[in-house]
C-alpha cells in the first residue's frame, strides 16, 4: 500500500503577479491539484501567494511576514528547513534554481533549473540575483536527489557548465498558460502588428529588437505595428524613452500588464510573436504563441529553435539587419507566413502542462511511493 507523502514546494514565485517562473509554477501546481491524489503539499512563501485555483483540503500553506524583498532569500534559507521540519517533510521542490541548503538529510530534493543566465550573461542580471545564483545553484545542486531542466539545451549547459551533477538530469518541458479559445476581449490594437512578450532585461535584446524595427518600418511598403507586453525599465533601459529616441510613438505600443484574456487576444491577432533574444533556457511567450497559432520570429540560438522547432523563422539575434528582414519576409510573402502558421499547432502540440505535472510527480516521490 502506497503511503501519503509530504511534499513542500517553495512557493516564492506566486508571490509576483508576473514572470515565466511564477507561471511555470502556479501551472505545475494546478496540475497536481486537479488529479488530485492522497499526498499532502505544503507551500513555503516569505511573503502571501497569489492562487488562481483553489487549494484542494489535505494542502497547507505557510506564510512568512516579510515586507522586504531583499531578504527573501534569507528567510527562505533560516526558516524553510525549520518549517520542513516542523511539517515533518519527505520531499522538498524548488521550482526557482535554488533549495535550502539546511534541508533535513532524510528529505529526498528536487530542484528546477530553468537557464545558466548568471553563468552566461552575468552582466545582464541586477546584482543581487547573480549573487544569489552564482553562491546557492552549485550548492542546490550538490545537496538534490534530482535535477529537472526545463529544455534539452538547460540540460546541455549543466552538462558544460556544472558538469559534476549531470548523473541527475531530467528534461521536463514546460508549456501554455493560456486556453486554446476564440479571442474573449475586443483587441487594444487596431492596426496589423508584430507582438513581443517578456521583459525589457538586457538580454532580451530589446535595443537591437527595436532598431532592427526602426529599419523595417522606414523601408517596408507597409509596415505592421509592434506591440510590447512587459516591463518599462531596466537598469537605466526604458522602452519608452527609447521608442521616443526612435520616433516609434505611433507605431509602438507599450503594455506593462495585461490579464491572461487581454495576453490572448493579443497573441490570437499578431502577425507573429518575435523573441530574439541573446539567451533563453525555453522561452515560455514561443508555446504561448504556438497554443494561438501564431508563427515566431526567434533566435537561432539557446533554447529558442529547439523550442520553436520548424515554425519560425531563424535570425541571428546580433545582426539588427537579420531581424528587419525577417520582419518584412514575415510581412510581405504570404506563401511563407501560411507555411509557419500550418506547422505552428502541430509543433505545440509537443507541449503540455498535464504531461510535465505527471512527469515532475514522478521525479518529486520516487520510490518514496511505493513505500508502506
Amino acid at each position: 500500500m502506497s503511503r501519503v507523502i509530504k511534499i513542500a514546494v517553495d512557493a516564492r514565485p506566486l508571490s509576483d503577479p508576473r514572470g515565466g517562473i511564477r507561471r511555470y509554477t502556479s501551472n505545475i501546481l494546478r496540475e497536481f491539484a486537479s488529479q488530485g491524489g492522497p499526498h499532502r503539499f505544503f507551500l513555503y512563501s516569505d511573503r502571501p501567494i497569489h492562487m488562481e485555483f483553489p487549494l484542494p483540503s489535505h494542502w497547507s500553506v505557510r506564510i512568512g511576514l516579510l515586507r522586504r524583498s531583499g531578504f527573501s532569500t534569507l528567510f527562505a534559507q533560516l526558516f524553510f528547513p525549520v518549517w520542513a521540519r516542523i511539517d515533518g517533510i519527505d520531499v522538498f521542490w524548488s521550482p526557482r534554481h535554488q533549495l535550502p541548503l539546511l534541508l533535513p538529510a532524510r528529505v529526498r530534493k528536487v530542484v528546477t533549473i530553468h537557464d545558466l543566465v548568471w553563468k552566461r550573461y552575468p552582466k545582464t542580471m541586477k546584482r543581487g540575483g547573480r549573487l544569489v545564483e552564482a553562491v546557492l545553484t552549485p550548492r542546490s545542486l550538490s545537496i538534490s536527489d534530482q535535477v529537472i531542466a526545463v529544455s534539452q539545451f538547460t540540460r546541455s549547459e549543466l552538462h558544460t557548465l556544472i558538469p559534476d551533477f549531470t548523473g541527475k538530469i531530467d528534461v521536463i518541458y514546460e508549456a501554455s498558460s493560456l486556453e486554446a479559445r476564440e479571442p474573449p476581449v475586443s483587441n487594444p490594437v487596431s492596426n496589423p502588428y508584430f507582438l513581443y512578450v517578456g521583459s525589457s532585461e538586457p538580454r532580451k535584446n530589446m535595443r537591437r529588437m527595436l532598431h532592427a524595427y526602426s529599419d523595417y518600418a522606414r523601408h517596408s511598403s507597409r509596415p505592421h505595428d509592434l506591440v510590447i507586453v512587459g516591463a518599462d525599465s531596466w537598469g537605466d533601459f526604458s522602452v519608452t524613452g527609447f521608442v521616443q529616441e526612435l520616433g516609434l510613438n505611433s507605431q509602438v505600443h507599450l503594455f506593462r500588464d495585461v490579464d491572461d484574456d487581454t495576453l490572448l487576444t493579443l497573441y490570437a491577432n499578431a502577425r507573429a510573436c518575435i523573441m530574439v533574444s541573446l539567451y533563453e533556457g525555453f522561452g515560455l511567450p514561443l508555446v504561448e504563441a504556438m497554443q494561438c497559432g501564431v508563427p515566431m520570429i526567434v533566435s537561432r540560438n539557446s533554447a529558442m529553435e529547439e523550442i520553436a522547432g520548424d515554425a519560425a523563422m531563424l535570425v541571428d539575434p546580433y545582426d539588427e539587419n537579420s531581424i528587419a528582414r525577417a520582419l518584412t519576409l514575415m510581412t510581405e510573402d504570404e506563401g511563407i507566413h501560411r507555411g509557419l502558421a500550418e506547422r505552428v499547432r502541430v509543433q505545440g502540440g509537443r507541449f503540455c502542462w498535464k504531461q510535465a505535472a505527471a512527469e515532475t510527480m514522478a521525479l518529486l516521490v520516487g520510490d518514496l511511493a511505493s513505500t508502506i
